[in-house]
């Protein structure tokens, strides 16, 4: 990417560490990570008015002093921003950085919370619905735009929300033809972020920063590819990570990394063995039983969890037993696809009776050997 200045650079940081939900969702780390990566923009020579901090700190928040004045984390000054502020601009380039809950809803859109959700009222932004949405001509002074999401997207259900999370899509708009949107995420769907509470920031924020400040001097932006692959190669074995880093490319281009386990004495590689059709019927049996596997937003889901090449491969079907015997049959054919789709439906409902059958199944089916890491 060529043209783009600092001082025509515009950007929405956001750390979110205190929730009205009260103190189980206190989460030390993001609003120091937001003042770490305005401090950056700042050395890099972004304009401080160029820059919305919206934050909500717990008692003793670290990070660096900035000379951003901080405004509050809830709905409203963060839809401000985004509906009014932004929209009436024009830069070379638009950073937006997030900090703090995320969820992935049953329809697979991310959701992260806002400062102000609340036991009952679980306010959140529809990430994916926005992301769009600042493709179309609802923004149309940023045609290049850098998205860093550090949150978990544990699946919703696995929470035990007693209420349905509210929905609250942006305007809509015409989508605008060379829009650039370099997006990379700490998590994948049903995946979690890993924060360090002592050093008061996540594990996803540090090595982005890192890497950030490994490439300054450079252009401008950095090379976001070669951020994403400094991230990557910043996890190292038995270090904290998340489970899973996302990105998108500059043009359009998606992939997911998921980190193994730390290795343990007790750890197994799972193997894909050539699996008869009468395992595979027992499979598609049990599957087809599963109330999650019958609801197909559940199944694409898992999908997404799959590696791309597996995933893009699945012929899909309407109907849910003939969609399921695709998925079951287009994952025997590719080495270690059986067992790569076990691990993504055992998320869906840990500890249910069916998981438990599942766990039969692939111990009758699929053998393990020692090493440590997923196959």
């Amino acid at each position: 990417m060529t043209g783009a200045r600092p001082d025509r650079t515009y950007a929405l940081v956001v750390g979110t560490e205190r929730y009205a939900a009260g103190p189980s969702w206190d989460l030390p780390g993001p609003a120091a990570d937001a003042r770490r990566f305005t401090a950056w923009l700042r050395g890099r020579g972004v304009p401080a008015a160029h820059i919305s901090l919206l934050l909500a700190p717990l008692p003793g928040a670290g990070g660096p002093e900035v000379d951003v004045p901080a405004g509050t984390a809830g709905r409203e000054a963060v839809q401000e921003v985004l509906t009014r502020r932004l929209p009436a601009l024009e830069g070379d380039l638009l950073w937006v950085f997030w900090g703090g809950h995320g969820v992935t809803d049953p329809q697979g859109h991310r959701r992260l919370f806002y400062a102000d959700a609340g036991p009952d009222d679980r306010r959140n932004l529809d990430l994916d619905a926005w992301l769009t949405a600042f493709t179309t001509d609802l923004v149309p002074g940023f045609r290049r735009q850098v998205w860093l999401v550090d949150s978990c997207q544990t699946f919703v259900e696995d929470l035990g929300f007693t209420r349905s999370l509210p929905a609250e899509l942006p305007p809509g708009g015409d989508r605008l033809p060379g829009r650039e949107q370099f997006v990379l995420l700490a998590s994948g769907p049903g995946q979690r972020a890993a924060n360090d509470p002592v050093r008061q920031t996540g594990a996803f924020s540090l090595a982005v920063l890192e890497a950030l400040a490994a490439a300054d001097g450079g252009a401008w932006p950095p090379d976001m590819s070669g951020i994403a692959d400094a991230v990557v190669g910043g996890f190292t074995e038995g270090a904290q990570r998340p489970t899973s880093l996302y990105s998108r490319t500059w043009a359009g281009d998606e992939r997911r990394l998921d980190f193994p386990a730390a290795s343990s004495a007790s750890a197994v590689r799972r193997l894909e063995e050539p699996v008869s059709d009468t395992g595979l019927t027992e499979l598609i049996t049990l599957l087809a039983g599963w109330p999650s596997m019958t609801d197909r937003d559940h199944r694409q889901l898992v999908l997404g969890m799959l590696p791309a090449a597996l995933a893009g491969a699945v012929p899909r079907l309407q109907a849910a037993r003939p969609d399921i015997i695709s998925i079951v049959r287009t994952c025997r054919r590719h080495p270690g696809g059986l067992a790569a789709l076990v691990e993504a439906i055992a998320l869906l409902e840990p500890g249910s009776l069916e998981q438990g059958e599942l766990e039969k199944w692939a111990a009758r089916w699929l053998r393990t050997e020692p090493g440590g890491a997923t196959a």
